[in-house]
């Protein structure tokens, strides 16, 4: 499984900080579309380790609907012990993708019963490859300046 390289995870991991304990978090900053996280899964099993599932998107309003431009949905391990604040210690693996507008949905992991299936190794790859050029940007649009 292909992960988000250190700076989409330190990325990442400062829009779950921003979150300050809550289930989700709308962020809007003109003239970019809003930008929602949101916690959507917890206590799910992998190889790995137990994790929580996160989902992270764009949006705009069409005829009344919120169309996703994008969404990606990721699973994070955090492996932090008390007092150290490591980034190595966090894993973050994207595995959906939609794109509303352009009719795209894509799993690129199987769940079933929270637990951790399998995986589709080149999809997986292609969605942290786009999730690390998409948190770039989020970053260099000001998304994490609050």
């Amino acid at each position: 499984m292909k992960t988000l390289n250190q700076n989409s995870t330190a990325i990442f991991c400062r829009l779950m900080e921003m979150m300050n304990g809550s289930e989700h978090l709308k962020i809007t900053n003109e003239p970019f579309m809003p930008l929602t996280i949101e916690k959507v899964g917890v206590d799910i099993i992998t190889p790995m380790g137990v994790g929580c599932a996160y989902s992270l998107c764009h949006y705009y309003e069409q005829h009344g609907d919120l169309v996703q431009d994008p969404e990606m949905c990721f699973l994070i391990l955090d492996n932090h012990t008390i007092g150290v604040d490591e980034l190595s210690e966090v894993t973050i693996v994207p595995f959906m993708i939609q794109q509303a507008n352009l009719g795209i949905y894509q799993e690129s992991i199987e769940f079933s019963s929270q637990t951790m299936g399998d995986v589709h190794t080149d999809m997986q790859a292609d969605h942290a490859e786009f999730a690390d050029m998409w948190l770039g940007n989020i970053h260099l649009q000001g998304y994490l300046i609050r």
